[in-house]
């Protein structure tokens, strides 16, 4: 900052001086210089007396303290320059120079945050039109921001709310990549209730919007149905005891029943109590889907007789394992033999068509010796425990009463239920004793079958026109999908529930659902482009990358904020190439005031 004296001829021929405040500043390597105020042509301090009063106008306004001037006159026009200069909003602190002056040594890294795995869960959110989708809703734009933040939180760090909520406070950049307000927790399990208010147009929406970018058009569904514990203490009407698929039988449960369609994507979804019977759910979920000619896919679990007939009555086809006892191998020349996508050879026969059904054998190459193991190792547990019952009979300090002996049995074939019924064990009286003399165990035929069979399966399907390996690569579609359905209950926070309130219930689970169906977005376009890992492997990958913020200070109060991406590594920059997204440091500078040094608590 300086005063400039510039002379000029006037008409009359008379020279005269005006004086002004000005400053410097550069452009492109340039000096340049800016008139701050017009001081007219009367200015009436002395020139030696230019550079303290200067010192004095800069201490001022950058609130350093400054000793009154000695000269009265000298001090009012400091004053008085000062007021002009604040009435025009002037700031000393903005950059007068395109090189950023910077305290070297003061430069801090204040913060770092996962960015990788938010960017491209954000794109898969943005190919199927998210935000568009909710606005028409009722959503607000915070809203939207926080919604987008709920689902891929849940796929990045899966949790209930309080959960996500601490994530994107203080370990996620979600909020800076959406431009979003802090969200509180209330505001976070509102809008997870709001969404849950319209999931049914919200995931025929996204359904839509996916057929639309990917180009599918199967007519395949499959049926699929998964339940999850709940570790609150308060009851609702969803929450009830039942059969735990984690064996968390001491827990209330709810269950989730899924419609997804031949690609894997959930294309309807209902939450029934957690002692729902699996077949009984089939048919309130067909009954929601419009679409004829389907062909519905499901496990032994719900291919029952009442279901297959309501399929046949619905004139949809259907194709499902058979229930039934698995026969021994065919010994006649299969009728075709292929090989799996692991080249894992598979014989079939037809086993004809009856009242409009077909009937398939398959017999894997593999599959018996992984499953002879399995087998091999509960019938020796088994043996073992019977053995051990018999053995303590002769041993003090061992059970040896005949009705404790036979409750024991008992428990043993409860225990060991799939083997079991392949022996015939007998526990013999001890005569005019109520000890048991001996226990007796003898293999059954069914032993060898068993072993006979083992590798061995039949399909079911209406569909009589189709061959074998159509009949066993569609069925082994099913496979695939619940190796993905797989990946929300173990990967995308399903399970388990840690709601107080078992009115979240619902939403959480809904979360799980839209955090899923992006999981697949992104590994289906990602598959495209030869990368098959699971989103497990993908979400660890991608939240190594992080943001940085840096702070670089410029002066006492003020800094330059700058938020930058680091660098991606190979496999990363892989993955945001196949999703489309911009390549960069992605690097914002902000000019902000300095932040202050907390002192510590005096004791």
């Amino acid at each position: 900052m300086f005063i400039r004296a510039k002379s000029r001829t006037l008409k009359s021929g008379k020279k005269a001086t005006c004086f002004s405040l000005a400053i410097t500043y550069r452009v492109d390597g340039l000096s340049k210089q800016r008139t701050l105020l017009n001081l007219g042509k009367h200015f009436s301090i002395p020139q030696q007396q230019w550079r303290p009063l200067m010192q004095m106008i800069q201490n001022d306004l950058r609130g350093d303290p400054c000793l009154p001037m000695e000269d009265p006159v000298l001090e009012r026009t400091g004053k008085e320059l000062i007021e002009k200069l604040k009435a025009q909003r002037f700031d000393i602190h903005d950059p007068r120079d395109d090189r950023d002056v910077i305290i070297t040594h003061e430069i801090e890294h204040t913060d770092s945050r996962t960015v990788g795995g938010e960017r491209v869960a954000l794109k898969a959110l943005s190919l199927l039109g998210f935000e568009k989708i909710l606005k028409p809703l009722g959503f607000s734009q915070d809203q939207i921001h926080w919604a987008m933040g709920l689902v891929v939180g849940r796929m990045l760090s899966p949790g209930s709310e309080l959960q996500t909520h601490q994530w994107m406070m203080e370990r996620s950049s979600i909020l800076d990549l959406l431009n979003a307000t802090d969200p509180s927790l209330r505001s976070l399990y509102n809008v997870g209730d709001h969404l849950f208010d319209h999931h049914e147009t919200i995931m025929n929406e996204l359904f839509g919007k996916t057929k639309e970018l990917l180009g599918f058009g199967d007519t395949v569904i499959f049926y699929d149905l998964t339940n999850t514990f709940y570790m609150g203490s308060e009851h609702g009407p969803l929450l009830k005891h039942g059969r735990s698929k984690e064996k968390r039988h001491d827990c209330l449960l709810v269950t989730l029943a899924l419609v997804l369609d031949g690609s894997g994507f959930p294309l309807k979804a209902k939450i029934y109590p957690g002692n729902a019977s699996e077949p009984h759910t089939l048919k309130q979920a067909i009954d929601q889907l419009d679409q004829k000619d389907l062909t519905v896919i499901m496990d032994a679990g719900i291919a029952t007789e009442e279901n297959l007939n309501y399929l046949r009555n619905k004139g949809l086809h259907w194709l499902c394992v058979e229930r039934s006892k698995t026969p021994t191998v065919p010994k006649q020349t299969p009728h075709k033999t292929f090989q799996t996508t692991t080249k894992t050879k598979i014989r079939a026969w037809t086993l004809g068509v009856k009242d409009q059904e077909q009937r398939v054998y398959l017999h894997s190459e593999t599959k018996p010796y992984k499953n002879d193991q399995i087998l091999d190792k509960k019938r020796t547990d088994f043996e073992k425990a019977i053995t051990y019952l018999n053995e303590g009979l002769s041993v003090k300090g061992r059970p040896k009463k005949l009705q404790v002996i036979e409750n024991k049995v008992g428990r043993l074939t409860e225990k060991y239920s799939k083997v079991a019924f392949q022996y015939e064990v007998k526990v013999i009286e001890k005569k005019e004793s109520p000890n048991a003399k001996r226990i007796q165990i003898r293999k059954l035929s069914a032993y060898d079958e068993c072993t006979d069979t083992s590798g061995g399966y039949v399909l079911r399907t209406s569909h009589t026109d189709w061959d074998c390996e159509t009949i066993a690569r569609t069925y082994w579609r099913l496979g695939e999908i619940e190796q993905t359905f797989r990946s929300m209950k173990s990967e995308l926070g399903l399970r388990p529930i840690y709601h107080r309130d078992p009115s979240r219930v619902e939403a959480h689970l809904f979360l799980s659902i839209l955090a899923f169906h992006m999981a697949h977005l992104i590994r289906s376009k990602l598959r495209i482009h030869g990368i098959h890992e699971s989103w497990g492997t993908l979400k660890v990958s991608l939240n190594h990358q992080i943001r940085i913020t840096t702070v670089l200070p410029q002066n006492k109060t003020h800094c330059i904020l700058l938020k930058q991406d680091a660098n991606l590594k190979p496999f990363q920059r892989k993955v945001f190439k196949a999703m489309g997204i911009k390549l960069g440091k992605n690097a914002k500078k902000v000019k902000a005031e300095r932040p202050q040094e907390e002192l510590p608590e005096m004791e």
